[in-house]
């Protein structure tokens, strides 16, 4: 389990704020995490915080749409490709 509290990750030389938010919405639509850039924050729906594999996956997506939008990279392309990117990304792993 990710313990509740907020945290904090460094994106480019950027920090952001890692938060857990219960029931996130996104323009009103359910969603498990978001990225705000201009907030220099990514928010991740509480729920996941019992399922690490889950939880992991989704804290990278939303930290490479703060490393796309954060270096300039998104305004290059359109949402659908900044998207694959993302998802891609949930892919990394390190051991």
């Amino acid at each position: 389990m990710i313990e509740p509290n907020m945290y904090e990750v460094e994106v480019l030389g950027q920090r952001y704020t890692v938060e857990h938010v219960p029931n996130l919405l996104v323009e009103g639509e359910r969603c498990e995490g978001a990225c705000y850039v201009s907030e220099r924050t990514v928010k991740i729906d509480d729920a996941l915080r019992y399922q690490d594999a889950r939880y992991n996956r989704v804290l990278k997506h939303e930290l490479m749409h703060a490393a796309l939008r954060t270096s300039g990279l998104a305004e290059l392309m359109d949402l659908r490709m900044e998207e694959a990117i993302c998802v891609l990304a949930e892919s990394i792993s390190i051991k």
